[in-house]
């Protein structure tokens, strides 16, 4: 069996909501492709500490998300509720 054929069997064994995370995941690796070209793993970069910097980063993308949502701001953001 080719690694492909592999690839789908396994993708088809899960389930819908576990389908659903990979497609994304697949999305994503498809948008970065059209920006920076094919993935490679070994191209010097510094993959724990970039990771570490996204990870900070969606935390504070959370935080934002909680702070609109428990300030009342309804407008998506174009009030600009409670800066200065």
């Amino acid at each position: 069996m080719s690694p492909a054929s592999k690839l789908i069997e396994r993708i088809e064994a899960l389930q819908a909501d576990e389908q659903a995370i990979v497609e994304k995941l697949l999305e994503r690796i498809e948008q970065g492709r059209e920006v920076y070209g094919p993935w490679k793993v070994d191209d010097g970069r510094d993959y724990q500490a970039e990771a570490l910097d996204e990870v900070i980063d969606a935390l504070h993308y959370c935080a934002a998300a909680l702070v609109k949502k428990t300030s009342g701001c309804h407008c998506g953001g174009r009030c600009h509720r409670g800066r200065t």
